[in-house]
């Protein structure tokens, strides 16, 4: 089971920029006890935490990663908040009946073409927010899987200026959660090589997301 999510992990993190990068929670069963997670089932704030852990791993000993080559000797992993569940909450989804096409500027100056799908809706210390999502036209991409490029008040401080990512895929009940302990960087944060899309201006929060992945370089 554990080289299983190990393979797993492996391809989300050689994936493109853009999608498919996004952190994802390892499995609450018992896992191998030849690793760092305990062998009994796991605790949601040890899942996230875990799977941060898995991430460090593989983008220090991919030959596919971001981080370059030149500071991978000494990566010792990426920067990221506490894991904080008060930034874990329930959003409410609305599809926007004219679903345009947008083209979203990347960190190379080039626009990418994007979906317009809908908006998620939810209150995040007191302050009722509001983030558009997008899908690729992509035929790599899940066409249920939902992108949400964003800014919050830490970004160009404590988070990458460029903003940073969540992912989650469309349900039928229009009742999502939105966990920020798994917002994080596009590749271009790591590797100025790389064209990220940018968050659209609707998508800057005015509250402090202090949750997520933080500043790679600090």
């Amino acid at each position: 089971m554990y080289s299983k999510l190990l393979f797993i992990l492996l391809v989300i993190l050689i994936s493109s920029c853009n999608m498919g990068n996004a952190p994802k929670l390892v499995s609450s069963e018992s896992m191998d006890t030849s690793s760092n997670i305990p062998n009994r089932p796991l605790t949601l704030s040890e899942q996230i935490e875990a799977s941060r852990q898995e991430k460090d791993r593989i983008l220090k000993l991919s030959p596919d990663s971001p981080i370059l080559k030149e500071e991978r000797t000494n990566f010792k992993g990426l920067n990221y908040f506490p894991v904080n569940l008060n930034y874990r909450l329930d959003a409410k989804f609305e599809v926007y009946k004219d679903k345009e096409q947008i083209k979203m500027l990347t960190s190379k100056g080039e626009k990418d073409v994007y979906i317009r799908y809908g908006a998620l809706k939810f209150t995040l210390d007191g302050v009722e927010c509001s983030l558009d999502t997008f899908k690729s036209l992509s035929t790599d991409v899940d066409p249920k899987r939902l992108f949400i490029p964003f800014r919050d008040t830490t970004s160009g401080k404590e988070t990458y200026g460029a903003g940073r990512y969540l992912e989650l895929d469309e349900n039928t009940n229009g009742i999502y959660t939105v966990d920020f302990n798994l917002a994080y960087n596009p590749y271009c944060a790591y590797n100025i090589d790389f064209s990220c899309p940018l968050p659209p201006e609707q998508n800057t929060l005015k509250v402090a997301v202090r949750a997520g992945e933080k500043n790679y370089h600090e």
